[in-house]
């Protein structure tokens, strides 16, 4: 009962995050419509993630356990984008900054060595969706622990959040696509469904990023 009443909530809010996530990508930036269905995909989002994982406690699901850290992960990191860039003065970062960086980068090791792991024990070599998923996650979250080193304060109006904005909320978005694809699309071989649409979705969002970086006068080498 407890399971399907997640399975549920879990497809509801998946298609309220994909439904109101197209709305925020073509709606114009910083406008009401971005702001308001903004929200509302962050809020579908953390759902999606939270149940998923919630799920996965209940019944094994090694795929939708890497489809909800992945969308949680990523989600967040775009949502604490904009805070950053709102700044109002220079904010010191702390063990709230640090905490899902590290979660993250536990369990995507684990993601990783999983896999990697069961490969040698069989001895038989197979491309692993998680452990895809898990490098990705794993360089996302090395790459934001070394920032936070690097720079313990940021200083405000740094218009740099907005790419990574664009990159991490697109990446989550790409996650629920991939999830919605792999259940209701039957193709062989199957990994290709998983892993097109970030394929195609990392070269979407490389063209906006870097169209916003040549709106925002942004230099490559500033991020």
């Amino acid at each position: 009962m407890l399971f399907q009443s997640l399975l549920i909530l879990h497809i509801i809010a998946g298609f309220v995050a994909l439904l109101v996530g197209a709305m925020a990508i073509v709606s114009r930036k910083g406008s009401q419509n971005h702001l308001k269905s903004g929200k509302w995909y962050v809020i579908s989002m953390f759902i999606v993630g939270f149940s998923a994982i919630a799920m996965t406690q209940l019944k094994s699901n090694p795929f939708l356990f890497t489809v909800g850290v992945f969308t949680l992960y990523l989600t967040y990191s775009g949502q604490r984008s904009i805070f950053y860039f709102r700044l109002k003065e220079a904010y010191r970062t702390g063990w709230k900054d640090r905490l899902p960086i590290l979660i993250a980068l536990i369990v995507a090791m684990g993601m990783v060595g999983q896999p990697i792991y069961q490969m040698l024990k069989s001895g038989v070599f197979s491309v692993n969706v998680m452990a895809v998923f898990g490098a990705i996650l794993l360089g996302f979250g090395i790459r934001d622990l070394i920032m936070l080193i690097k720079n313990p304060s940021f200083q405000p109006n740094d218009k740099t959040w907005l790419i990574k904005h664009i990159g991490m909320v697109g990446g989550a978005y790409i996650a629920t696509l991939t999830a919605f694809l792999v259940t209701n699309v039957t193709f062989s071989p199957g990994w290709v469904i998983w892993l097109a649409p970030t394929l195609i979705g990392s070269i979407l969002i490389a063209r906006a990023s870097k169209a916003w970086r040549i709106k925002l006068k942004i230099n490559a080498s500033a991020q």
